[in-house]
């Protein structure tokens, strides 16, 4: 893949004349999508509503579980092929697993060319989140590397609260724990000068925290207690822009690894994530008018128009190609009324049950999940959107993310893979 000095680009946002691509979503699959796509020399813009992202834990997943298994597999790649086995149509088995790879491996690579480090794991790794649960996942912000490693060596560990912090409590975090992870205990520090006066948030602390001189009010409080600690957890507040440094200093400072545990929403990890994505748009030349709402889309002679609203302004776009990665219900892609789920843009076909009634399972937690989430966009091999005959709906036209049908991400702990997966194929279609 070219990177942006390569191909000249700069952080202009030139809206005149038309584009190649226009991607409609701001999420995971759209972010994506829209770098891949420049990546390939395509001129992009995306519109849309404000993203999700700054919501999200950081961490990405690619497959964790197939519905109905009772707990998380170790095994990502062996669940990856069990979910295309077992669901024919699954977004997984129309990419191929080469193609899943090499798209994770581009997408880290963009986030790292913004400072933004993760690692790739080749078992799932357990992690301990901010109320004690435990996540698998594929992908790791570096800044959380250490304590899927401590927890996985059984470290004595020491979790770090900090007094007036919103949405953290340590003692919660070793108590809930402590039974798959004994050797965990908690303290609470309160930093003299760090933070403002009254309740302290965790993107404020580590937008604080990429100084120096933060880090050692923070440090010069917690090294008391370390007490034999081989490593340190902490909220999610090691850095904003800086918090590959921070942690290197962190470390440092401790003698011990350090390591973020995954919080509640929203999260420093999750505007890590958006800014490092932002930047990237502005690298790679895409042009973006988010946190709106899209009023219409159509196409003609020339390819697609979009319209979005935000605040009174409008900002119409016109593109030979569009990739539709709206989400699903909550992000507006989907909709359902009392007879059916439609796709409201475009109205494109959706697969789905044949009645409501058969939307869900009387039991509510049943571990198979309900056939409503597996409803959504059926697509080719090339993410082309096809209609009720199985027929490619416009072959300019391209949809990625878990608007697709057959796949149930949250079940699957399959979101972000599917997201990157999807992208990647659908921007290199419309490179074709």
């Amino acid at each position: 893949m070219s990177n942006a000095a390569d191909m000249g680009l700069t952080a202009r946002d030139p809206w005149d004349g038309q584009r190649d691509v226009v991607v409609v979503g701001n999420g995971l699959a759209g972010s994506a999508a829209a770098l891949f796509a420049a990546q390939k020399g395509l001129k992009v813009a995306v519109v849309g509503t404000g993203s999700q992202l700054p919501l999200s834990s950081g961490l990405f997943d690619l497959a964790g579980m197939v519905p109905g298994d009772k707990g998380y597999s170790a095994a990502p790649w062996q669940t990856v092929q069990d979910l295309v086995s077992q669901g024919p149509g699954h977004p997984y088995g129309k990419v191929g697993a080469d193609a899943i790879a090499q798209a994770f491996k581009g997408f880290l690579a963009i986030l790292e060319e913004e400072g933004l480090g993760y690692r790739i794991c080749d078992t799932n790794a357990r992690v301990v989140t901010s109320v004690g649960s435990l996540k698998a996942s594929y992908a790791l912000p570096e800044t959380m590397v250490a304590g899927a490693t401590a927890l996985e060596q059984g470290l004595k560990t020491l979790i770090v609260g900090i007094r007036r912090l919103k949405g953290f409590e340590a003692s919660q975090v070793a108590q809930s724990a402590a039974p798959i992870w004994p050797g965990l205990s908690s303290v609470v520090v309160a930093p003299e000068g760090l933070g403002r006066p009254g309740d302290i948030y965790p993107e404020a602390l580590a937008r604080e925290l990429d100084l120096p001189e933060a880090c050692d009010r923070l440090i010069e409080a917690i090294r008391p207690h370390l007490d034999g600690h081989k490593a340190v957890g902490l909220p999610p507040v090691l850095g904003m822009e800086k918090s590959r440094e921070t942690l290197a200093y962190m470390e440092k400072g401790l003698g011990v690894p350090c390591f973020e545990i995954p919080g509640m929403p929203p999260t420093a990890a999750g505007v890590r994530l958006r800014e490092a994505l932002d930047r990237a748009f502005s690298r790679y030349g895409v042009a973006t008018f988010v946190g709106g709402r899209v009023t219409k889309a159509s196409k003609g002679e020339g390819g697609f128009t979009v319209t979005a609203s935000l605040r009174g302004e409008e900002r119409t776009v016109s593109a030979r190609k569009m990739i539709l990665a709206t989400g699903r219900f909550m992000g507006g892609g989907l909709a359902g009324d009392r007879l059916r789920i439609t796709e409201p843009l475009l109205d494109l076909y959706v697969s789905q049950p044949q009645s409501r009634d058969a939307w869900h399972r009387c039991d509510l937690f049943h571990p198979e999940g309900h056939a409503v989430n597996r409803a959504g966009i059926i697509a080719d091999t090339a993410m082309r959107p096809l209609d009720s005959e199985g027929n490619v709906v416009d072959p300019s036209l391209f949809v990625a993310g878990s608007i697709l049908a057959h796949q149930d991400w949250k079940r699957e702990k399959s979101g972000a893979g599917i997201s990157i997966a999807t992208a990647f194929r659908a921007a290199a279609s419309c490179s074709v």
